[in-house]
């Protein structure tokens, strides 16, 4: 699944700023997409922690990421970085750590944990007999 497109990208970095990462002689679609689709990959590497893959929705909270891992990847091979694009990059993966770590999400499919103080998330859960000591000192 690739997580943004074309248009997308045009729509954060400008067609003309896209333009100027390539040599004249690289197609600007085809390369485009192709860093689309590895960006996509990339992402999938760190969702995989988390969620079955592929995801049974795109999530438009990933376009964003998808796009600046994107551009990141062209300027690498263009030499053409800089350091707004290597920022953007690094808080993409950044999002995508704390993503795969449980402490970002993807929207309402979120796997969840539940309060229950009896159950686990694998679904096992403890009891226990009633205490019978205390530290309570007995008059």
């Amino acid at each position: 699944m690739i997580y943004a497109t074309l248009e997308q990208m045009e729509q954060d970095w400008g067609a003309d700023f896209l333009h100027d990462l390539l040599p004249e002689d690289v197609v600007y679609a085809d390369a485009f997409q192709s860093a689309l689709g590895k960006a996509s990959a990339e992402i999938d590497i760190h969702l995989s922690a988390r969620y079955s893959l592929p995801l049974p929705s795109l999530p438009s909270g990933l376009a964003t990421p998808c796009v600046n891992i994107a551009v990141y990847h062209i300027a690498v091979r263009h030499t053409a970085l800089t350091t707004t694009i290597e920022d953007r990059y690094k808080q993409a993966v950044e999002l995508l750590q704390r993503i795969a770590d449980g402490k970002a999400g993807l929207g309402a499919e979120e796997p969840r944990v539940t309060t229950d103080p009896d159950a686990s998330a694998g679904g096992a859960f403890f009891t226990a007999s009633q205490r019978l000591f205390s530290r309570e000192r007995l008059p």
